[in-house]
C-alpha cells in the first residue's frame, strides 16, 4: 500500500508536492479511503498517473509535453509504502524522456482511468488480475480514449461470475444479468439484461458500463491491495453514485481505495473521522499544489458528525463547497443563508462567493470549519457571527488572521420572539438512542417503512 507519493516535474507539478494516503485499519469503514478533489486541469489525474508509473518492471518514458519547464524538464517520482520503504523514478542524467528506477521493482496498483470504453466486439483472451495490471496498467505514452485490454479480463471475470455478481448486485440490483455471447463471425460481445430487456455491449448505457468496470476493479482485490478509480461518477446517476460510495466505504476497511472525483456524493464525513484523507488539488498560477486535511481537523469533526440538532451541517450541500472555486461564506445557521440572500435580492445586490451549505451549525463550530478550509488551501473565506458572539469572533480573528471574521451589529440575523419549548416524550432518548421500552415498536416501525420501499 502507498503511504505517500512525491511528484516533481510531471505536468503542472513544477514544485515538489507530497500526497499522503490513508491506510486501512481493518476495523473502521472508510479508514483506507483517500478522496482527491479539485478543478479541471488542477493535477488530479497526474497524481493517478504517477501511481500508475510504478506498475510494471520497466521504467516509463515521459514525452517533452509532460515535463515541466520549472524543473528543467526533469521528473522525480518517489513512492513510500506502508513500511516506509521508498521507490523512485527519476529522469536519466542529461535530460530527455527516459527515466530510471531506483531498483528493479514492480508495484501493483489497479488503476481505473476515467475513459472506460472498450470495443463492442472482441476476441477471446483470459487475463487474471495480476496479468491485467502488469500489462494494461502501466503509464501510457499518451492518454487513451478507451480502457485498454479490458476485454482480456472479461473471460477471467466470467470464471468467477458468482463472486463478481454479488458485488455488481449491490449497485445494479439482483435482477441485472450479463453474459458473454458469440456472433456468427466468431467475435464476442457482452449481453446485458434488465427487467426482461436485453442490450448488447453497444446498446448499454455508459453509466452501466462504468459501474461494471468499477466492480471489476474491486471484487477480486486482495486485502491490503491498492485500487485507484478516476471519476467514478461519469455517466452515473446520483442514486447509483451513493451506492458506489457505500461500496467504497465497505472495501476501504481492508483495502486502500483512492478516488479522484468531481462529485459531492463521494465525500463522506464518517469516513474522514475514521481516518480517510481528503485532498484538494489546485492550480496556483501555473503550478499544481496539493492540500490535505490535518489530524486536528479530522478529530474536530467527530462531535459535529454526532450533532442531532444540525444533521444538515455535513450534508450534500456542504460537500459541494469542496468542488467550488475559492470564495466561501461561513455563517452560523440555515436562516443566515436564507436571510442574507433575501436581503441582497431586495436591495438589488449580489453576494459574491458561495455559502457553505446551510451554515456551520453554530458559532462554537466555526473554528473547526476555518481549520478545514485553511488546511485545504482556500484563500478567500468570510465568516459571519451573530452580534452576541463578539468574544468568539475576537478569538477567531487572532487565530485566523488571513480570513475575514465579521460580527453582526445586532444579536442575530433577524428579529425573534421569545418562546419556550414544551417538553415532549419521544420513542428515542435525548441522544437519539432507542428506548428499551419502545424496542419492539421501533423494529415494527422500521419494518413497516421497509415494506413499502
Amino acid at each position: 500500500m502507498i503511504k505517500e507519493l512525491s511528484i516533481s516535474g510531471f505536468r503542472g507539478f513544477g514544485q515538489t508536492q507530497t500526497v499522503k494516503f490513508s491506510i486501512p485499519d481493518q476495523e473502521h469503514i472508510g479508514s483506507g479511503l483517500t478522496i482527491i478533489t479539485g478543478a479541471n486541469n488542477a493535477g488530479k489525474t497526474t497524481i493517478i498517473e504517477s501511481i500508475r508509473a510504478f506498475n510494471g518492471s520497466d521504467s516509463p518514458s515521459f514525452s517533452e509535453g509532460r515535463r515541466n519547464h520549472l524543473t528543467d524538464g526533469k521528473i522525480t517520482l518517489t513512492l513510500t509504502d506502508e513500511e516506509s520503504k521508498t521507490y523512485s523514478i527519476t529522469s536519466v542524467a542529461g535530460g530527455g524522456s527516459s527515466t530510471q528506477k531506483s531498483e528493479k521493482f514492480d508495484l501493483q496498483s489497479y488503476v481505473l482511468p476515467s475513459r472506460r470504453a472498450i470495443p463492442f466486439d472482441f476476441g477471446k483472451g483470459s487475463w487474471n488480475r495480476e496479468t491485467y495490471i502488469s500489462y494494461a496498467h502501466k503509464l501510457e505514452a499518451q492518454r487513451s480514449s478507451s480502457l485498454g485490454n479490458f476485454e482480456s479480463r472479461i473471460f477471467q471475470i466470467e470464471r468467477e461470475k458468482a463472486e463478481f455478481d454479488t458485488v455488481l448486485a449491490k449497485i445494479l440490483g439482483s435482477d441485472f444479468r450479463w453474459a458473454i455471447e458469440q456472433r456468427d463471425n466468431g467475435q464476442y460481445y457482452i449481453k446485458f439484461t434488465k427487467d426482461g430487456v436485453s442490450h448488447s455491449s453497444e446498446g448499454v448505457g455508459d453509466g452501466i458500463w462504468s459501474i461494471f468496470t468499477i466492480c471489476a476493479s474491486l471484487f477480486d482485490a486482495p486485502e491490503k491491495s491498492v485500487v485507484v478509480i478516476d471519476e467514478p461518477e461519469l455517466s452515473v446517476h446520483p442514486a447509483l453514485q451513493k451506492r458506489l460510495m457505500a461500496l467504497f466505504l465497505e472495501y476501504s476497511k481492508t483495502h486502500q481505495i483512492i478516488v479522484c472525483t468531481h462529485s459531492p456524493y463521494f465525500v463522506n464525513w464518517e469516513a474522514i473521522v475514521n481516518g480517510a484523507n481528503l485532498i484538494r488539488v489546485v492550480k496556483e498560477g501555473t503550478v499544481s499544489k496539493c492540500y490535505l486535511i490535518s489530524d486536528e481537523c479530522r478529530h474536530s469533526f467527530g462531535g459535529i458528525l454526532r450533532d442531532l440538532n444540525n444533521p444538515h451541517t455535513l450534508g450534500i450541500e456542504a460537500n459541494e463547497a469542496f468542488f467550488l472555486e475559492d470564495g466561501i461564506i461561513l455563517v452560523e445557521g440555515q436562516e443566515d443563508v436564507v436571510v442574507f440572500n433575501k436581503m441582497a435580492q431586495e436591495l438589488n445586490m449580489t453576494l459574491k462567493g458561495n455559502f457553505f451549505g446551510w451554515g456551520v451549525g453554530g458559532a462554537s463550530k466555526m473554528k473547526a470549519f476555518l481549520i478545514l478550509f485553511k488546511d485545504l488551501g482556500y484563500k478567500k473565506i468570510v465568516a459571519v457571527l451573530d452580534g452576541d458572539k463578539a468574544a468568539d469572533a475576537e478569538k477567531l480573528r487572532a487565530e485566523f488572521s488571513e480570513y475575514k471574521i465579521i460580527t453582526l451589529k445586532e444579536d442575530d440575523i433577524r428579529d425573534k420572539k421569545a418562546r419556550e419549548i414544551q417538553a415532549k416524550s419521544g420513542i428515542a432518548d435525548e441522544k437519539g438512542n432507542y428506548k428499551e421500552e419502545h424496542k419492539e415498536y421501533t423494529i415494527g416501525l422500521i419494518n413497516e417503512i421497509n415494506s413499502v420501499l
